[in-house]
C-alpha cells in the first residue's frame, strides 16, 4: 500500500502537460505485485486464518489411523492428514456466505470491494493441486508413490453455504469432516491402507515433524 500511495503521490509531482514517468508506473506496477502477495500470505498466516485447532477438532473421535500435520515445512502443504485413505491435503478456507463451486470455477457472495481490503476466496481447487503435486513428490522420494492421495477443501465458517458440481476434490463444511473422511476411508477389505502401513507413514511425518520443531 505504501508503494501504491507513493506511486500515486509521485505522479501529482509531475506536469500535467507531460507524459507519466517510468518510476509512477513501476510504482503501481510493484506496488500491486507486493499487494497481490500480501492477501495471499494474509490468507495463509493472518489473525484467525491459520485453522489447525478448528480442524483438529473436527477430526476428534475418529481413532488413532487418522493424524492430522501442520505447517511440516514450507515445500510441503500447510494440512496434512494421513488416514486409512491415504494421504490426503486439507485446504481450509474461512469464508461465509454463497460459495460455488461449478465444474471446478469458484464464485462467492462476498463484496468485491470487501475483497480488496482483505483475502479472497481465491481459487481452492488450484491451490489443492498444487499441494498435491508437493505432496506427491515427497511420497515419490520416500517409496510411498504407491500410497493413494486425495484434497479435501474444507470450509470452516458455519456460514458458508455450499453448491458444489463437478468438483475434482471433495468439497466440505467442517462440521460434516469427519463424516466424509469415514466415507473416504472405506470398510473392511475397502480401506486403502493397512493400520500397519499408516504406521509407516506416520513415522515418516512424524520426523518431519520432529525436524520443524528442533528448527523452531
Amino acid at each position: 500500500m505504501a508503494v501504491l500511495i507513493g506511486g500515486a503521490v509521485l505522479s501529482t509531482q509531475l506536469d500535467p502537460s507531460r507524459q507519466i514517468a517510468w518510476q509512477t508506473w513501476l510504482a503501481f506496477v510493484a506496488g500491486l505485485g507486493l499487494y497481490t502477495l500480501g492477501q495471499t500470505q494474509l490468507r495463509r498466516w493472518g489473525p484467525g486464518k491459520r485453522q489447525e485447532e478448528q480442524l483438529g477438532q473436527a477430526i476428534r473421535g475418529l481413532d488413532d489411523r487418522y493424524k492430522l500435520y501442520a505447517f511440516l515445512s514450507s515445500s510441503l502443504p500447510d494440512y496434512i492428514l494421513v488416514s486409512p485413505a491415504g494421504v490426503q491435503v486439507l485446504i481450509a478456507r474461512t469464508d461465509g456466505g454463497q460459495i460455488s463451486c461449478i465444474r471446478d470455477k469458484w464464485k462467492s457472495s462476498g463484496s468485491r470491494l470487501m475483497s480488496l481490503f482483505g483475502p479472497g476466496l481465491g481459487n481452492p481447487t488450484a491451490d489443492a493441486a498444487r499441494a498435491l503435486q508437493k505432496l506427491r513428490a515427497l511420497l515419490t522420494e520416500r517409496n510411498f508413490q504407491d500410497v493413494p492421495t486425495s484434497s479435501v477443501i474444507v470450509f470452516t465458517n458455519p456460514k458458508a453455504q455450499l453448491r458444489v458440481e463437478g468438483a475434482s476434490s471433495t468439497i466440505t463444511r467442517i462440521k460434516e469432516l469427519k463424516d466424509v473422511l469415514r466415507r473416504m476411508a472405506g470398510k473392511g477389505t475397502n480401506v486403502a491402507l493397512t493400520s500397519a502401513r499408516i504406521r509407516e507413514i506416520q513415522r515418516m511425518f512424524d520426523e518431519r515433524m520432529q525436524a520443524a520443531h528442533s528448527w523452531r
